[in-house]
């Protein structure tokens, strides 16, 4: 199964997710932060990173990532991917790929105001000004992307509430589709 924790920059995929795969270890869970293994990737593969400055649009990548994430579906994993889907080419070679092969997935869609995400983006000093400021400026476009093309993901909402009921939220969407 595959747990796919989507939302805008700074919406809070990575601790929700993080929290979650704690929540399922009993499970085989296994948490996957693509911005780690994108940089991971970038560093192998520098001309391949010419495709697409981004993760979510560089083909390369993407199919990469997808057959990486192939091997961990066939050792039976939980897996809990966080990720930013905001491009065609995310739902092609990801979503629509393992859906086609009868993958069982759960689509979650973090979600809150762009103020708040702009403010969350702002606060966290793991990220330096240069890219706060470019993050900060794709909250509006990818926003607006989840909320155009992914009509029938899990939407929850981040806004006023602590991880820890964002990922009971999540859990107990999980346990009703199990």
């Amino acid at each position: 199964m595959i747990i796919w924790i989507d939302g805008s920059n700074g919406v809070g995929k990575s601790c929700v997710a993080e929290e979650l795969a704690k929540v399922f270890k009993n499970e085989n869970a296994e948490y996957i932060e693509s911005d780690l293994y994108w940089m991971k990737w970038m560093g192998e593969n520098p001309a391949k990173t010419l495709a697409g400055m981004f993760p979510y649009h560089n083909k390369y990548f993407l199919k990469e990532f997808r057959n990486d994430l192939e091997v961990q579906i066939h050792l039976e994993k939980m897996l809990i991917v966080s990720m930013s889907l905001v491009d065609k080419l995310c739902k092609a070679e990801l979503l629509d790929y393992f859906e086609a092969r009868q993958i069982p997935m759960m689509h979650v869609i973090l979600e809150a105001s762009k103020d708040t995400i702009k403010l969350r983006i702002k606060n966290d000093d793991i990220r330096n000004p240069e890219i706060q400021r470019q993050q900060m400026e794709k909250v509006g476009w990818q926003v607006e992307y989840l909320n155009k093309n992914y009509l029938e993901a899990i939407r929850v909402s981040t806004e006023n509430k602590n991880i820890e009921e964002i990922v009971d939220e999540i859990k107990n969407s999980i346990e009703k589709m199990s």
